[in-house]
């Protein structure tokens, strides 16, 4: 499976660090693998300075493609400010019909149904003071052109608050919710805005041994980081126990393919299959 060169519907792009980047130095090799495994066209292997191309990248929903700011304060300024304008550059080159917004959002931080609801944590409020929670809210739906935003609290001690790596829909009406700390608390959160879901546990195996930044906790262990196409669902795997378990739960809840996906070393970075690509559906290229 790990040799095996995968094919999407749409256009999967993944992000590469330069050549002579010393932060992803002992990551190279495991980062151009997994890059080709996902892609084996250099024209969607982006060099823009980072690899967590999900977040810096337009968000997309069956009627929107917006691209916020990308601002996150847990990254040094200068560093986001260059990989912004490399990123900018590569995205002005592209027809992909977006409409840009004021409003800050990191891509990790917004769980879609591929329908009309998202789950983002309350880290979009801390990141934009300049709007209330409702008309943050308000402004969110009418740009992404969806009907429900769901604000759950983020996880204690996650320095990115991001959404994806504590749940991810494998059916427009069922969630998968990892298990993470203040997670009964997030259930209620959801049932009482979206009293009709259907909330599955997904088995969680997290682990910080090998963690690769002192300040960003590994995502290894954390399988609700998947990415889905219009017939795919791709699975990071972690040579973890649980990793077998995990890929049959999927199975029961899709008729899509199951595809599992190597990450037991990249992981330990902070991300993992989602973090690390952006997925352009056919009918949106």
């Amino acid at each position: 499976m790990a040799d095996e060169k995968f094919t999407t519907p749409g256009t999967l792009y993944t992000g590469l660090p330069d050549s002579d980047d010393d932060y992803y130095a002992d990551q190279q090799a495991n980062l151009k693998k997994f890059s080709n495994l996902m892609t084996d066209n250099a024209n969607e292997q982006l060099q823009y300075g980072d690899v967590w191309l999900r977040d810096i990248a337009p968000v997309i929903t069956n009627d929107a493609m917006v691209k916020f700011k990308y601002e996150p304060n847990y990254l040094d300024s200068d560093f986001v400010a260059d990989t912004n304008a490399r990123f900018d550059n590569w995205l002005d080159q592209q027809s992909f019909g977006l409409t840009y917004s004021d409003i800050r959002l990191d891509g990790g931080n917004f769980v879609y149904n591929d329908k009309d609801t998202a789950i983002l944590t309350k880290r979009v409020l801390e990141d934009n003071p300049e709007y209330s929670e409702q008309e943050l809210i308000s402004l969110l739906k009418k740009q992404l052109k969806i009907k429900n935003i769901i604000l759950i609290n983020e996880e204690p001690g996650d320095v990115m608050g991001h959404a994806d790596g504590m749940l991810f829909f494998i059916q427009p009406d069922v969630l998968f919710i990892g298990n993470f700390e203040g997670v009964d608390k997030v259930k209620k959160q959801i049932k009482q805005a979206q009293p009709d879901l259907k909330l599955v546990d997904l088995p969680s195996a997290y682990t910080e041994k090998g963690q690769y930044d002192d300040t960003i906790p590994s995502a290894k262990g954390l399988y609700t980081n998947m990415l889905a196409t219009e017939d795919q669902i791709f699975v990071p795997q972690y040579k973890l126990s649980a990793d077998k378990k995990v890929l049959k739960l999927v199975e029961s809840y899709t008729d899509k393919k199951v595809i599992p996906v190597p990450v037991s070393e990249i992981s330990t970075m902070g991300g993992s299959v989602h973090c690390l690509t952006w997925y352009v559906p056919k009918n949106r290229q």
